[in-house]
């Protein structure tokens, strides 16, 4: 049986360096935000500019890059956002 995908949404930044506002990710179980954050890294290295400033949530709530997920959480990434 194949593994589980997670769907990535990406957000400003983040979706024009990508070039895609979503990306599939092989879930694991046991996964937390830090694996996602650096499968994507890997996956789209230009993404490292933003690395340190990126923001993640899982279901519409700020997640720290420990937070475990689960195989139907919503993911999604996006840099800080200032208005003005």
């Amino acid at each position: 049986m194949p593994s589980p995908i997670i769907n990535l949404l990406l957000f400003a930044a983040a979706r024009e360096i990508v070039g895609h506002d979503a990306v599939e990710l092989q879930f694991r179980s046991g996964m937390t935000i830090g694996d996602i954050r650096s499968a994507l890294l890997k996956q789209y290295p230009k993404l490292d500019r933003l690395a340190a400033s990126l923001l993640w949530a899982v279901n519409n709530e700020y997640a720290a890059s420990d937070r475990v997920i689960c195989e139907h959480d919503t993911i999604a990434c996006f840099p800080p956002v200032s208005g003005g």
